[in-house]
C-alpha cells in the first residue's frame, strides 16, 4: 500500500506549513475542479516537490506556492458525513455553508511515520470518531484558481481522501460547525447550493463517480 510510504521531512521548523510549487503540479497551469490521481502519483508528487514555508502573509499572497490542506471525506456505507459551519467566528462568508470536507494546513511536525499513520492523526484532529477507521484511500486533487474569492483558493489546494468508517462522528465545538450527519449522495445533491465551493467540487466528483459505476 502506497500509503505506507515515508516522507521525509528536511530543514523545516516544526511549525512551517507545505506546499507544493505550481509549476510541479499539472506543468503550472491555473484550472478549477477536481482531478484524479493515484496514490503512486501523489507519494511521487510530494517526494519530489514537498516543500515548507513559514505560515504569513507572503505565503497567503503567493500563488506560485500551492499550500497542501489534506481534506477528509467520510463514507459510512452508502452515507457520508456533512456538517454546517455555525454563525459564530471565522470567516462570515463561510457562515451556515454546509461542508462535505473536512481539513486543515499539513504541518513539518504533522509528518511523522508512514503516511498512512499520519493521516489518520490528521483527521481525528478534525473529527471525533467512537467507532474505528476502516480504511483511508486516496481520490485526487481539488483546486479552484478562479479570482472570485479574494485570492484564497489560488494559494491552497485539497488533497482528497476518502475515510472509510463505522461508528458514529461528531465535529469538533471549536470548529464552529453544528448539524453534522450522515446523508446519501442523492440527499447531498439536493444541497448543493448551500455547500462551500471545494465540498461542491468533490460532490460532483463522488455523482459522477457512482453513474460511472453504476451505483444508485
Amino acid at each position: 500500500m502506497v500509503l505506507n510510504g515515508v516522507l521525509t521531512v528536511t530543514a523545516a521548523a516544526e511549525g512551517d506549513v507545505a506546499y507544493v510549487p505550481r509549476k510541479e503540479l499539472f506543468g503550472g497551469e491555473y484550472w478549477s475542479g477536481f482531478r484524479t490521481m493515484d496514490e503512486n502519483q501523489l507519494f511521487g508528487l510530494l517526494t519530489r516537490t514537498l516543500l515548507f514555508a513559514r505560515r504569513g502573509e507572503e505565503l497567503e499572497t503567493d500563488p506560485d506556492r500551492k499550500q497542501i490542506i489534506p481534506y477528509f471525506v467520510v463514507r459510512r456505507g452508502d452515507e457520508y458525513f456533512s456538517a454546517v459551519r455555525s454563525q459564530e467566528g471565522g470567516d462570515k462568508r463561510l457562515h451556515k455553508k454546509r461542508l462535505l470536507g473536512f481539513g486543515g494546513h499539513l504541518k513539518a511536525k504533522d509528518i511523522k511515520g508512514k503516511m498512512s499513520a499520519w493521516l489518520e492523526r490528521e483527521f481525528e484532529e478534525e473529527l471525533v470518531l467512537s467507532g474505528r477507521v476502516l480504511g483511508i484511500s486516496f481520490l485526487g486533487i481539488v483546486n479552484h484558481d478562479g479570482d472570485d474569492d479574494d485570492g484564497v483558493h489560488q494559494v491552497h489546494m485539497g488533497l482528497v481522501f476518502e475515510v472509510s468508517v463505522e461508528g458514529d462522528i461528531a465535529v469538533n465545538p471549536q470548529d464552529n460547525l453544528v448539524e453534522g450527519e450522515f446523508l446519501r449522495l442523492d440527499n447531498l445533491k439536493g444541497k448543493r447550493d448551500e455547500m462551500e465551493l471545494w465540498s461542491s467540487i468533490v460532490l460532483s466528483h463522488l455523482l459522477n463517480q457512482t453513474s460511472v459505476d453504476g451505483i444508485k
